[in-house]
Formats: C-alpha cells, structure tokens, sequence
C-alpha cells in the first residue's frame, strides 16, 4: 500500500532549473536546452519548469556510490530526524534511490513522513519473522521509500539479545535482498546505545551526529566517540563517523564556542563536516505539514544548507553531472561539423 497519488506528489522532493544551473555552473538557458535535447518532460510550477527524481536522473546520470548513512547521538532534540528526513529527500534530488528506515519507537521520522504505522510492518515485525523486509516497505514518492516504526520497536534490544542475533550482521542480513534497490539507504536511530543501534552502527558506512551548540550535545558525542572505539576493537573494524554543527546561530556566544571546542577536539580531525546548518523555525513549521525542505521550491537558507551539507557527506560533485553535459555538448559541436564539411 502506498500514499495517494496527491500526496506522493506534494511530498516528491524538487529543485528548481535555477539551483540544477547553480550545481553545473552552467546557464539556466543551456539546462533547458539539456532538457529539450534530452527530451526530458518536466512538470511545472505555474510556467516554470522543475526537476525531480525521474528528471535529475535523466540529466544528471550520476553514478552514485552506494553508502549507508546512520543518524545516531545520544542526545534527543539534536535535529538528527529532521537532517535525516532533509538529506535523504536532497539526495533524491540529484536522482537517488533512497531508503528512509526508521528505527525510533517514537516514530518521528514515520509521522514526518505523514505515515500511519499501525497500517504497516516495522522493523520488529520482520526480525520476529512475522512480516517480509518486502512488505514493511513503504513507497512515498518516487525514488523515496520508508520502513516505519511503531512503538513495539522498543523491544528491539530485548529481542535480539534473547534470539542471541548476530549484530555485526543483523542489518546485512534483513535487509539483503532491497538494499541493491537503493543508493543511499538512511536509518534514524533512538538516541540511545542499545543493541539495536550498535547493529546498525556495526552496518553503517558513516555514522551522522548532528552536534548543538550546548553542552549536553557535547556530552552526547563524547559518548558516541567511545562507543564507536569499543566497537572497532570489539569488532575489529573501522567505523566512520561525521559530525557537523546544527542549528548554529551567529548571534550566540554559544554557537561560536561550539565552533572551538570541534576544531580543538584532536579526536575529530577529519571528521567534521564544513558546513554547518544554522537554525530557522521554518523546519518545524514545514514538518508539522508532514513535508521538509524539498518537498517545494521555496527558496530558503536552510534549505541550501541541507543541500550543501548532503553533497558533502555524500560526495555528490558537480563533476560528475558535468561530464555527462560536457560529452553530450561535445557530440552536438561534432554532429554540427560533420555537417557544415557535408
């Protein structure tokens, strides 16, 4: 069961013809030029033409390198939903495949989403064998799709403790047979350190950490840093975690401390993000409407913020779309010659 074709397309993340110009430092007119050579149909916002997945897959052709990304701090109200739920639908901007899973037993990312969880499987219903990976699924738009949550999930822990669950391969395993199915697949995880999250840290390509500027959120992330190296020795293994500053604010002193207290931390070369997501109100103002920052074209600063800050974690280089223009640019000057010599 899926949403209602209106809401899929309400919720379908967008990028105007502007922004696709701004990411391939090229005209707008010569990405509709791309656009009508390459036959892409594009829906339209009044008589402005946008892109969404089908047609940023179309123009752009990246190839992306598959990652699983893991949104994970022990300190609730970080934002660590709300930049899952954003980078995942930026993502899909660009043309990827994206899974959202949400592993929450509060379910903030399932009712961001606008999803009612008791109409579906959850992640406990497939580890207890009483549902199929297939069947907790949930198509939201194109190239968008949820695995839900319900409050059930809470005994997680307590099953794969009992069922003795191998962790280093409980994610692998679950997901196995969909997960070829996507580019990018992105988990939300409790603010805790159970079983369950060191599972899917233990499957993770990078571990996310949205850090506040507070102190609490620091205490969140000293714990993360010593969990993750228990894990690499236990496990022996290497795990990768990113950390990047949110809801900054340039008017608090807090805000630049917390910019110090990441570039003196020795622990953390190499693992902070450059861009930073300063705070706005419209983020819970949007989400109350069961939508994010992608699901409209409105131009907003935090929105470029997201955008910037899932190119970087996810390595999405304008490069990559270039290459594909410039060969297509360079076949139409060969044509236009070989028929000017005809």
């Amino acid at each position: 069961m899926s949403l209602s074709e209106k809401d899929a397309l309400s919720m379908q993340p967008k990028m105007s013809i502007a922004h696709a110009a701004s990411f391939l430092d090229i005209s707008g007119q010569y990405v509709h030029k791309q656009i009508k050579h390459k036959k892409i149909v594009c829906p339209k916002f009044g008589n402005k033409l946008y892109l969404t997945f089908a047609q940023a897959k179309q123009l752009f052709n990246i190839s992306f390198k598959h990652k699983v990304i893991v949104g994970q701090i022990v300190k609730g109200g970080t934002g660590k939903t709300t930049t899952i739920e954003n980078v995942a639908s930026c993502a899909n901007t660009y043309g990827a495949r994206v899974l959202k899973i949400d592993m929450d037993p509060q379910g903030n990312l399932t009712d961001a989403c606008g999803i009612d969880p008791e109409k579906y499987p959850a992640l406990i219903d497939v580890i207890t064998g009483q549902s199929k990976i297939e069947d907790a699924v949930i198509p939201l738009s194109e190239g968008v799709d949820l695995i839900p949550s319900r409050i059930e999930n809470v005994v997680l822990d307590n099953v794969i403790v009992n069922e003795r669950l191998p962790l280093h391969t409980l994610y692998n395993d679950l997901l196995e047979s969909i997960a070829s199915n996507y580019d990018f697949i992105f988990i939300d995880c409790p603010p805790t350190m159970g079983q369950a999250v060191t599972a899917a840290s233990l499957y993770a390509d990078i571990i996310l950490a949205p850090l506040n500027p507070d102190k609490f959120s620091a205490k969140g992330l000293k714990i993360l840093k010593c969990e993750v190296e228990t894990l690499n020795r236990r496990f022996k293994t290497n795990i990768s975690y990113r950390v990047f500053l949110n809801k900054y604010s340039g008017k608090t002193i807090l805000s630049d401390k917390a910019i110090v207290s990441l570039i003196s931390d020795p622990d953390l070369e190499g693992r902070i993000l450059q861009t930073t997501v300063q705070f706005s109100q419209e983020i819970p103002n949007i989400t109350d409407t069961n939508r994010n920052l992608f699901s409209h074209l409105k131009k907003l600063p935090t929105r470029d913020d997201f955008d910037r800050l899932t190119r970087e974690l996810l390595g999405i280089l304008p490069s990559q779309a270039r290459k594909n223009i410039d060969e297509t640019q360079s076949l139409e000057i060969n044509a236009a010659t070989a028929t000017q010599i005809m």
